[in-house]
């Protein structure tokens, strides 16, 4: 049973499905780039698991709360799968995002550079 079906709500309803698509295009890339920030970057290597506690929670919550507000807006609208589309783009996303010290570690790492590029920097 859907609580907003009338018709009414299709502008609401349309707004809402607008927001939550640019929120979870946003925040996911977001959440998957969060280590790399200069702020964020620097405190994980300066005190690794204190700031993995820290940074990863806040990384999960934001998914997580992406994730409850599109399956509760899924229900609210009637199966509407827009809603639902998202919250499983969301809850497909989350092994890729989850922290661990490997993957903190990883992420914090500097990128070697490659022998070609460092050649084609002399060279120009």
């Amino acid at each position: 049973m859907a609580v907003f079906t009338s018709e009414a709500d299709k502008p609401v309803n349309y707004l809402l499905q607008m927001i939550m698509i640019m929120l979870v295009l946003t925040l996911m890339p977001l959440s998957l780039y969060m280590f790399k920030f200069k702020r964020i970057h620097s405190s994980l290597i300066a005190t690794p698991a204190a700031s993995l506690l820290k940074w990863g929670t806040i990384r999960i919550l934001v998914l997580g709360s992406l994730l409850l507000s599109n399956t509760i807006l899924y229900y609210v609208y009637g199966f509407e799968s827009a809603f639902g589309y998202l919250a499983v783009m969301v809850m497909l996303s989350m092994p890729f995002i989850w922290p661990t010290m490997s993957r903190c570690k990883a992420e914090t790492e500097e990128e070697p550079k490659d022998e070609i590029t460092e050649n084609a920097e002399i060279e120009a």
